[in-house]
């Protein structure tokens, strides 16, 4: 059940909804707008080069192949690897504005901090304004939020044209909404939750699935 504006409000005054920085204005009748903190972060692209053509991976295509001009070598895009930390450029979005270019995976963070309590989980979607301009908020499952979880937000935005984005703008909303049932383990309480209390722009830690 989707809890209403009035509801999340009385949530919050019990303590089982934590939105750090919240605004009156931002609540909807059954959501709360969410804002884009200024920082932001990109896996940056590597590249492999080989000799011959022979060399290259089976999955790349003809039409992605660079050739180098003055070594004549193959080039290709070193795939991201799950099991590995990965490296990431960070900057801060200026005032006047950030380009975001298609092809990307852009790492970002609500200014909001965000908790749900007891028998509580939360959902983010985009903003329809923004999803017309051909702007994807959440990509995937990323903007499920299990009971227990405390922290910021970490998204990811792609664009799908060059579209700009501003700090602290409207990016994103976020609907709460009761389980039915009991929680054997929150996600405060369950080894392994690898994001509880994250600050800031988080990238990835899959690759510690595997460390284990």
């Amino acid at each position: 059940m989707i809890l209403s504006d009035k509801t999340i409000l009385q949530e919050m005054e019990a303590g089982n909804i934590i939105i750090s920085e919240f605004k009156r204005e931002h609540l909807n009748p059954n959501s709360v707008d969410l804002t884009l903190a200024p920082l932001m972060k990109i896996y940056p692209k590597k590249y492999i080069n080989v000799n011959s053509y022979n060399e290259l991976p089976s999955y790349i295509k003809e039409s992605s192949v660079q050739t180098a001009s003055a070594s004549f070598e193959y080039r290709y895009e070193k795939p991201l690897d799950p099991r590995e930390k990965q490296d990431v450029i960070e900057f801060i979005i200026p005032d006047e504005g950030f380009v975001l270019v298609p092809n990307e995976v852009y790492l970002y963070a609500c200014n909001e901090r965000i908790g749900c309590k007891k028998n509580i989980c939360a959902q983010v979607q985009a903003k329809s304004s923004l999803g017309r301009l051909g702007l994807d908020i959440v990509i995937g499952p990323a903007g499920f939020i299990d009971t227990g979880f405390e922290g910021s937000l970490v998204l990811e935005l792609r664009a799908t044209r060059p579209i700009i984005v501003y700090p602290n703008m409207k990016i994103c909303q976020i609907k709460f909404e009761r389980v039915e049932g009991d929680i054997l383990e929150s996600y405060d309480e369950k080894s392994g939750s690898k994001y509880m209390n994250q600050t800031g722009v988080q990238e990835s830690l899959m690759h510690k699935n595997f460390n284990k």
